[in-house]
């Protein structure tokens, strides 16, 4: 598998953004540390707040040497405003884009729902108008607790946004829900929260992936070279733009956020009953149909093992057509994406599918083109040319997770009239 963080990495999606990351007492403050790497290896500068408790579990000159910037701690506050970047709680607390308490203790969350402002992490807080999300950390009884769950319900209330612990070994020597979220999951929140705009948020929106699987007998198929990544890219894109994303895959090859709703499946029946399942005539989701459909499948398919000695020097197998998925879907904004090994006659082909159905066409709003020369399947790399009713238009080769936010931005462009 991919590892999805040093794709984000290589492609620094938080360039020039100042994160504000206020770190709590909890056993889980070592992590942070990793988050502060994190977010800078994706382009942002980092300032580091830490709580009393905090600097007792780790020195605060750790996150000095990775951040390269001083620590606001309770006894490093100072005044002296002709330094610049002064370390006191109203100067950090306007300099943040975005500001991320992590880990959370569930002491720090009781005050920050309650607007208490006895410590300098709390006062940093309540001073930021910068977006906020909260990643607690705590033992399994205490997250359960009606208390602490009715200042999570208020910290949402106020606008914040909770990345929920996970189920794990705790300090406590119990497992269960409260060890701190992992990394990913923090720093792809924070992303969203920089990146989400007007135009996603909240879209319902469903992505398919990988290569159909059509069984012959209980080990043999056909399919296709499809990875799935470019889905997996674009899944990712659209939960950073703000939308409600489910991805409907055979393959998986990359780590996806928790928020993204990822459906495992292989027959073209399975995708089709699951998309039918989702389309709306009255609301219309977004569907970008990435998975490479097989266009035969056996006629018929047998139980258990089919026999080499059996079958003889030759087998001739007998396949039909499959089902057109794009064809029989009405309820979406269809965004189509197809291969073809000839340009000329791709971009002909691929004109034909923004035609109504009633026209022998496929009624997509969007087709999206890359050509077998490029080597899509499996590459870190690629590049499309867009078509709309109105419209056309041809990307740079880029990495893929680049290429999803040219395909969003040329649908948003579509859609919007622009």
């Amino acid at each position: 598998m991919l590892e999805t963080l040093d794709w984000l990495y290589a492609t620094t999606p938080l360039q020039g953004k100042r994160i504000l990351l206020l770190v709590s007492g909890s056993i889980a403050v070592y992590k942070s540390l990793d988050l502060v790497r994190a977010f800078m290896k994706m382009g942002a500068q980092v300032r580091v707040v830490m709580s009393a408790g905090a600097c007792q579990f780790v020195q605060p000159l750790s996150f000095e040497a990775l951040s390269q910037a001083s620590v606001l701690t309770p006894s490093s506050e100072r005044w002296n405003l002709q330094e610049g970047l002064c370390a006191n709680h109203i100067s950090y607390a306007t300099w943040a884009d975005l500001v991320v308490v992590a880990p959370a203790s569930v002491n720090t969350l009781a005050k920050l729902a309650c607007g208490l402002a006895d410590n300098v992490l709390c006062s940093t807080f309540l001073a930021s108008c910068a977006p906020k999300i909260l990643a607690p950390s705590m033992n399994t009884q205490m997250w359960l607790a009606p208390p602490t769950q009715e200042n999570l319900k208020r910290l949402k209330a106020l606008g914040c946004e909770i990345v929920e612990p996970r189920v794990d070994l705790l300090a406590c020597n119990t497992t269960g829900k409260g060890a701190m979220a992992q990394v990913l999951e923090i720093v792809c929140a924070g992303v969203r929260a920089l990146e989400r705009t007007p135009f996603w948020q909240d879209k319902e929106a469903v992505v398919t992936g990988g290569g159909s699987v059509e069984n012959i007998d209980a080990v043999r198929c056909i399919s296709n070279h499809s990875s799935g990544l470019q889905a997996s890219a674009l899944a990712l894109v659209l939960y950073f733009k703000g939308a409600r994303v489910r991805l409907i895959s055979s393959v998986f090859p990359l780590a996806l956020p928790a928020s993204i709703e990822s459906i495992a499946l292989k027959s073209a029946q399975e995708y089709l009953k699951a998309l039918q399942a989702r389309q709306n005539l009255q609301n219309p989701p977004f569907l970008f149909m990435l998975a490479a459909i097989s266009d035969y499948k056996p006629a018929q398919t047998h139980a258990g093992k089919l026999k080499k000695h059996a079958l003889g020097a030759r087998w001739s197998l007998e396949c039909v057509q499959n089902v057109d998925i794009l064809c029989a879907l009405q309820g979406y904004y269809k965004v189509a994406f197809k291969a073809e090994e000839n340009l000329d006659q791709g971009l002909h082909n691929a004109q034909k599918l923004l035609e109504s159905v009633q026209e022998g066409g496929k009624g997509c709003a969007v087709v999206c083109l890359n050509t077998l020369e490029q080597s899509p399947f499996g590459a870190l790399e690629n590049q499309m040319y867009f078509l709309s009713a109105r419209a056309c238009r041809h990307s740079a080769r880029t990495d893929k997770l680049r290429l999803s936010f040219e395909i969003l931005d040329f649908v948003q462009e579509v859609l919007s009239g622009a």
